[in-house]
């Protein structure tokens, strides 16, 4: 496939992920539409039909998943990233919303798009083990090996980066409003990045799942003590 298509195509799924959060929470707002379009749609069927079209689906996954190639320094890289990253999560939450002056507005807004505390530990679950997987499997995985196919490998970090943070503006802007929502993307890119660099030490999922798991760990915590 020519180099410019090649690039095009992961751009347009970089832009892809965040028109379905945009779709699923903002037009729609609506949870589940938003795990359908984005989590299944786009970090699911993307990486698959490319996988059956190249005839290198099996291969990839068993790449990703190979525990036999999965060194134990990269378990540890990911354990001690990540629990940095879920105190992170947890400090700067709860300094974020000592200082958001709208906060009393976020638990209605995640109410309307069909959260209630009744669902929240099924939602905690799902996020922590799930959407931290699939993100993976997605950005660092699929996006970031093609992108690497075609520009430089620090260029691919930074433009998986950027994608994978882009969305976040959306989550960010609703829950906290532009100001906060720029910081919070900015922090998601930076984690981004580290994440990316590990993905390329380590290659198998493990590594970077782990920590990824743990920083959404944190973040669901803090709406489970402060928010609900």
């Amino acid at each position: 496939m020519h180099r410019t298509h090649l690039l095009r195509l992961a751009i347009s799924y970089g832009i892809l992920g965040t028109s379905a959060v945009w779709v699923g929470l903002v037009w729609l707002q609506s949870l589940m539409a938003t795990f359908i379009l984005f989590h299944f749609l786009v970090c699911c069927m993307i990486p698959i039909v490319h996988g059956i079209g190249e005839g290198s689906l099996r291969a990839r996954w068993s790449e990703a998943f190979a525990i036999w190639f999965t060194r134990t320094e990269g378990i540890f890289v990911g354990i001690a990233t990540g629990t940095v990253l879920c105190l992170a999560a947890l400090s700067g939450l709860y300094l974020l919303l000592q200082v958001v002056p709208d906060k009393e507005q976020i638990r209605p807004v995640l109410i309307r798009w069909g959260l209630s505390a009744d669902w929240l530990g099924l939602f905690f679950t799902y996020i922590v083990f799930v959407n931290s997987l699939l993100e993976e499997l997605m950005w660092r995985g699929f996006l970031l090996e093609r992108l690497e196919r075609v520009v430089a490998p620090m260029t691919a970090m930074l433009l998986s980066s950027f994608f994978y943070a882009l969305y976040h503006v959306v989550i960010g802007t609703v829950l906290f409003g532009w100001k906060w929502g720029a910081v919070i993307t900015g922090a998601v890119f930076c984690v981004g990045m580290m994440w990316a660099y590990i993905k390329r030490r380590h290659p198998p999922i493990y590594a970077v799942w782990i920590s990824h798991l743990l920083a959404d760990l944190g973040i669901m915590l803090a709406l489970s003590w402060w928010i609900f």
